[in-house]
């Protein structure tokens, strides 16, 4: 019975065996068949457009970028970044008429690492039709000072984004032109206040401004962004003095625009997260690539060393990325898993399980942020995306979940078949041509 038995068991492990050499044993392995259902057999030499990239380095000087925050070389932006064109004085007229006479507007959030600042009204300059003259009374104790006003503006010297202050250069009492801000943030916007307490440390008011997109203002500036200041301040000389604000925002306008990479400088990745799905149950259209879609720029930028921790300056490489679209419903993170990364959803303002920008769902402002990157870094590949635990790979000659195109590649709207719309991207999947498959277009319709 013990050898009945033993001939049995072994009997079963060689069917076992057999058996695993036919079936998918891996997510891989499993993702690997239902993509070659949908497009064919996968080429060996395809490498899904992963290619090498520039890297833009920038000594301690500035040429091209120098520390973080403000960078005045105005004529190397071009060469690494899309600068926005510059207002009309009848577009800043419609801004500037607008904070003017809108009283406590609702504003919004951005999230940018990498933005253009630009002026466009000070206050108590053009009061034309406002309902707000910029000029506030004085009180003392409470108590309003009889023919003792201020104007707000004037006393406004400092534009500050994000909560490391970072100050705009060329800025200074409420003038200036454009500058472009790097490795800083638009979590927050301040000014300082030359009027009120600032004999310890200056005196930023974070708790006055609002962000306003263009959609809200007028069709002339739809599609940008302006961040309104309304006057106020606090100091104690021979009892409280207060100046409170009007609500109207308008004593200091700016517009922001988001940085974003020159075409020719940057990677789009399209991402697809059908692996961590139910593989059984795949569907054409769930084949859409665009459960994220970021651009990729490569820099690597000087940061000072810090005496606290007896650091030295070195160089950083960055990977600058521009987030477009999150049309996955999942938890997808970009440069580690977990909170190791940027989740997509987070970082667009939306909870996880909102698509956005793909046509269903919401829709949001980009996303830029930067994150660290090994020295060698050059290849958008590199870059990890997880969804869940599970790691998104494009591998050369394997079945992929991440595709490479030009920055001027559109992606999917949502629920719309993919070979359907870019038809050639079948015959690049089976024979590596052509390598311009997102040239071809059957339905434009179909793109967000």
């Amino acid at each position: 019975m013990k050898k009945i038995l033993f001939v049995g068991i072994t009997a079963l492990a060689m069917a076992s065996c057999t058996h695993d050499d036919y079936a998918p044993v891996s997510k891989q392995e499993q993702y690997q068949a239902v993509f070659e259902k949908e497009f064919g057999a996968v080429n060996p030499n395809v490498n899904w457009g992963f290619t090498p990239q520039q890297v833009f380095t920038f000594d301690k000087d500035g040429k091209l970028i120098g520390t973080r925050a403000a960078n005045p070389n105005s004529n190397e932006w071009t060469n690494y970044v899309t600068v926005p064109t510059k207002l009309t004085d009848a577009q800043k007229d419609v801004v500037r008429r607008w904070f003017q006479n809108n009283k406590n507007p609702k504003g919004i959030k951005v999230n940018w690492s990498d933005f253009f600042v630009e002026q466009v009204y000070k206050g108590g300059t053009n009061t034309e039709g406002s309902q707000s003259l910029e000029e506030y009374e004085i009180l003392k104790d409470g108590v309003p000072q009889t023919g003792n006003k201020v104007t707000g503006s004037n006393q406004m010297d400092w534009l500050a984004c994000g909560s490391k202050k970072d100050h705009v250069n060329n800025f200074n009492g409420a003038d200036g032109n454009i500058m472009y801000m790097y490795d800083s943030s638009t979590d927050c916007f301040g000014f300082h206040d030359s009027y009120g307490d600032n004999h310890f440390e200056n005196t930023y008011y974070y708790d006055s401004y609002v962000l306003i997109p263009g959609d809200q203002i007028d069709k002339s500036v739809a599609g940008m962004y302006f961040v309104g200041f309304d006057y106020k301040t606090a100091k104690y000389d021979n009892g409280e003095i207060r100046v409170n604000p009007d609500g109207y925002y308008s004593d200091w306008i700016v517009r922001i625009a988001p940085a974003l990479s020159a075409p020719d400088k940057a990677k789009r990745v399209m991402v697809e997260d059908i692996i961590d799905e139910n593989l059984n149950v795949v569907k054409s259209s769930d084949w859409d690539f665009n459960d994220a879609v970021f651009d990729v720029r490569f820099e690597t930028s000087w940061v000072n060393g810090t005496q606290e921790n007896d650091w030295q300056g070195h160089n950083q490489n960055y990977a600058v990325m521009t987030l477009h679209a999150a049309g996955g419903t999942k938890y997808l993170t970009i440069g580690g898993e977990g909170d190791k990364g940027v989740e997509v959803h987070k970082a667009l303002g939306v909870e996880t399980g909102t698509m956005v920008n793909t046509g269903n769902g919401a829709t949001r402002p980009v996303a830029i942020f930067r994150i660290p990157v090994a020295a060698n870094m050059d290849n958008a590949n590199q870059i990890p995306v997880y969804v869940g635990d599970q790691v998104l790979e494009a591998k050369q000659g394997q079945a992929t979940q991440k595709l490479c195109v030009p920055t001027d590649v559109k992606w999917m709207k949502e629920r719309v078949q993919f070979i359907n719309t870019y038809e050639k991207f079948k015959d690049y999947v089976n024979s590596n041509t052509p390598d311009n498959w997102y040239e071809s277009v059957k339905n434009l319709g179909n793109l967000y």
